[in-house]
Formats: C-alpha cells, sequence, structure tokens
C-alpha cells in the first residue's frame, strides 16, 4: 500500500499534539536533528493527520501511538522511535541501534507501558509545539 508522502519527500512523524510527552520529544528530537528539514511534524488530531491516518489501514488507523510515514511504510510504536532516533546526531544514532537490537515484542512492551501512562507523567498540552518548527512551513497543522 502506497502513503501519502512520495520516496522524496521528507518524512512525516504524526504526534499527539495534546500530549506533555510528544510536544516534549518533538522539541528535543528537533534540536539534535542531523538535518533540520529532515522529518515533517504533524499532529494526529489536526485535518492533515486525520486525512493521512485515513490512508492507512484499519488495524493501523486504530491504533494510539506515534506513526513515522516514509511513504513506503508505516512504522508505529518503538520501530516509530528507533526511526527519529536514526534521524539525530550522535550519540541518538547509536541508541537507536541499541535498541534495534533488542526483540521487537520487548521493546513495545516497554512502549505501551510509557504510552498508557504518558498523560499523567508528563500532563496534557493546548497547542502542538512543532506547528513552529520550520521544517512545517507550508504544511497545515
Amino acid at each position: 500500500m502506497s502513503y501519502p508522502v512520495d520516496k522524496e519527500e521528507k518524512p512525516i512523524l504524526l504526534l499527539d499534539g495534546e500530549c506533555g510527552l510528544c510536544n516534549k520529544f518533538a522539541s528535543f528530537m528537533y534540536s539534535k536533528l542531523h538535518d533540520k528539514q529532515a522529518v515533517q511534524f504533524v499532529g494526529i488530531e489536526s485535518e492533515v493527520g486525520q486525512s493521512i491516518i485515513a490512508t492507512f489501514q484499519d488495524d493501523l488507523q486504530q491504533m494510539d501511538t506515534v506513526y513515522f510515514v516514509d511513504g513506503i511504510s508505516v512504522r508505529t510504536k518503538s520501530s516509530a522511535v528507533i526511526l527519529c532516533l536514526k534521524m539525530m546526531r550522535f550519540p541518538y544514532r547509536l541508541m537507536a541501534f541499541l535498541m534495534w537490537l533488542c526483540p521487537k515484542g520487548i521493546r513495545n512492551v516497554a512502549y505501551d507501558f510509557v504510552a498508557k501512562r504518558r498523560r499523567s507523567f508528563f500532563g496534557t498540552s493546548d497547542s502542538c509545539v512543532w506547528d513552529a518548527f520550520p521544517s512545517n512551513h507550508g504544511a497545515e497543522n
């Protein structure tokens, strides 16, 4: 299945704009990106985010997760996080490699543990922090 990002275009990271952890991760990731224009951040709740998610298979549409969409595939949960880490400068690229060595099932159990408690640990936000990122100029969020 093809997704709404061409291979030549930068990937899209779909995040929960109301989640404090997602906002903090987006800010942190942006500050550590090897190439600041390498990824576009989009809120899951936004019109654009919802239109992208609508193109996914039914089982993916129902997930409560971050999505990393690169035009070929959609990665979720810990796999999406690893792809994010790979886009960042050292030592985060090394962390991505080390996380990849851990079995996906174990990684996703850890991801689910944090995701289930993210709002109580990190709070909520009224706005998407990544709307101001230069990599998103020209994108509707």
